[in-house]
């Protein structure tokens, strides 16, 4: 098997490497697909030589996927924090060095940053360095693609983002990033170029979606598939509700004839209950379609990878599956660790500089799959499906439902949909396109990269 080229700066838009080399916050966005994981761990790569970075995300799983911590982690808070008890708690680490030498904090999945918790890191920062300035003088790189799902705000904390202490929920609303983007300090940078999807008319589709208003003809192409035969036992469904997904995966495991398998994941030290990069009970027979959850360090497949189970050791110490992206050969998989970790700093003996590195504090051990007949378009975020169904149910009801559902389909010949896609489905939130609008007139346009 041939190697996988390290990339280099020749590999990315030259526009995009200088915002990410300036000292101005940075917001790097893009489509499905379009490389900005993969822009943002190069440039972490060959530029952060003194580790002066810390990657940070939302959520646990965002966390994990992009090899940092969550926010909550990084300014020591619970899921209740506010900001004015982020602030004290700032206030209380003002002597770790961590904060001191923290110099880029990149945030990953920054779409679904709930303007609280941004306030709160920004209050927690201030504190921490002993600074009036946003986010306590440190460089944010915000990553993330705005026409997919908005942050989550439940019933009971709904009031303070409608015409309460914030004017909604995103990050962009939260009263720091309005400062630097009022200070006219945030750049945009776009990636346009994909790499996930090859087919001209979902790409074309999709560039027409991601405002909300798709064109007649969108619609109309989109909707011939609607109703498209389509083979449950090698298709990937995407469902509106997550009810429909466990059915759909309990029915469909049942309907295999062959030995039924379980394995359970070990957990050690600090993991939150809820987080599982892997099903914690995995019941598998051979035939089942599953979704592979970690990146293969041979590169044979990556997280996401969506293929066919053909066998498993009983006791689960190893199970062999056939990529979809490969009809010949299958691979062994074994159990996977992942592992949650805290920063923290290290001083180097010899010259006396300091860095951060990061410790771990948990792990996960599982076979790295999970059923792949369903999923919700939630938990599809970041695939890329050949064989797709997508059911809408009786309606979408969140902005950037249908973008996301139909933005895993590689192969406009291997999609169907449940029902005609109406343009009431597809609709974008208005704040989210004022914010594109205004840093799009806030900095300079460079190439086709930058707003």
């Amino acid at each position: 098997m041939t190697e996988p080229r390290e990339l280099t700066d020749q590999d990315f838009e030259p526009a995009a490497l200088d915002a990410l080399d300036g000292t101005t916050h940075v917001f790097l966005t893009g489509r499905a697909g379009t490389g900005k994981s993969t822009l943002i761990n190069h440039w972490i790569r060959t530029r952060d030589r003194g580790g002066r970075t810390l990657t940070c995300a939302p959520t646990g799983i965002a966390a994990l996927n992009a090899g940092g911590v969550t926010i909550h982690q990084l300014i020591h808070a619970g899921p209740d924090v506010t900001p004015e008890r982020a602030a004290a708690e700032g206030r209380r680490r003002a002597g770790d060095p961590l904060y001191r030498i923290l110099d880029t904090l990149v945030i990953d999945e920054v779409s679904i940053l709930r303007a609280d918790l941004a306030d709160s890191l920004d209050r927690f920062l201030k504190g921490a360095r002993r600074s009036r300035q946003p986010f306590g003088g440190i460089r944010l790189i915000m990553v993330g693609d705005l026409a997919q799902l908005p942050p989550v705000v439940t019933k009971e904390d709904g009031e303070r983002f409608d015409g309460g202490e914030w004017d909604g929920p995103w990050f962009f609303q939260s009263h720091a990033v309005q400062t630097i983007l009022d200070d006219n300090r945030l750049q945009g940078v776009e990636l346009t170029r994909a790499h996930r999807q090859t087919d001209r008319a979902v790409l074309d589709a999709l560039d027409d979606m991601r405002d909300g208003h798709p064109a007649p003809g969108t619609l109309a192409m989109l909707n011939r598939r609607a109703g498209a035969p389509w083979n449950p036992l090698d298709t990937t469904v995407i469902c509106a509700r997550n009810d429909t997904v466990n059915q759909i995966n309990r029915m469909m495991l049942q309907r295999l004839p062959g030995p039924h398998a379980t394995r359970r994941a070990s957990v050690a030290g600090d993991w939150p209950q809820r987080l599982e990069p892997a099903p914690y009970r995995l019941d598998t027979r051979p035939g089942m379609r599953v979704m592979l959850t970690s990146n293969d360090a041979d590169g044979r497949w990556a997280n996401g990878t969506m293929g066919t189970l053909t066998d498993m050791d009983p006791q689960g110490w190893w199970a062999t599956v056939r990529p979809d992206t490969d009809d010949t050969e299958e691979y062994t998989v074994k159990p996977h660790s992942w592992t949650r970790t805290r920063p923290t700093t290290w001083e180097d003996p010899e010259t006396g500089e300091e860095r951060i590195i990061l410790e771990e504090t948990g792990r996960y051990t599982q076979l790295p799959i999970r059923p792949g007949w369903a999923f919700s378009i939630h938990k599809s975020q970041g695939q890329s499906v050949g064989r797709l169904r997508v059911d809408l149910g009786s309606r979408l009801f969140s902005p950037g439902q249908a973008y996301v559902a139909l933005s895993r389909a590689r192969d406009y010949n291997h999609l169907s949909l449940s029902r005609p896609l109406t343009a009431a489905d597809v609709f974008a939130d208005p704040d989210a396109l004022a914010f594109l609008e205004k840093i799009r007139h806030a900095t300079p346009v460079t190439q086709d990269t930058l707003f």
